[in-house]
């Protein structure tokens, strides 16, 4: 999680022969999203890919429109979690602040998202795998994920 900081210091008496300089104090340091590991089309797809998985998380979306991109044990732990969650859907929409890609290796990526929903920062952690024998041709096929 990005977080923002400011330098506090204590001001230091002067010394008899010394002039305070008339400069007005440093703004706070503000965060700045940093990319690693971009790899272009994969981080577009990869960030469609995290908020489809927000909004199914958060009740906006059903989950079996990710089944297709889903491996099937990923697929049942994402059933039994909203089996175990309220009915209604959330009030605040979910949105996809920022994607970090890491190339594992040509045909798999490891990618960290962070998540804002009303006001408060979420994660999301997920592996996905290019499959090369699915029936309508390649498809990055996620196969582990994990959300605090």
């Amino acid at each position: 999680m990005l977080t923002a900081t400011a330098l506090h210091l204590r001001p230091q008496p002067l010394e008899q022969d010394q002039i305070a300089l008339p400069i007005p104090p440093a703004p706070p340091v503000l965060p700045v999203v940093v990319e690693r590991g971009d790899s272009g089309e994969l981080r577009q797809r990869a960030a469609r890919f995290a908020q489809a998985v927000a909004e199914v998380l958060h009740g906006h979306r059903p989950a079996r429109q990710l089944g297709p991109w889903l491996a099937a044990d990923v697929y049942d732990q994402l059933l039994l979690h909203l089996r175990g969650r309220r009915a209604a859907p959330s009030r605040h929409r979910v949105r996809v602040a920022s994607v970090h890609v890491e190339m594992i290796h040509r045909r798999a990526a490891e990618i960290a998202v962070r998540l804002v929903h009303g006001g408060r920062s979420t994660a999301l952690a997920l592996r996905l795998d290019l499959d090369r024998d699915a029936p309508h041709g390649p498809i990055w096929r996620c196969t582990a994920l994990t959300w605090a």
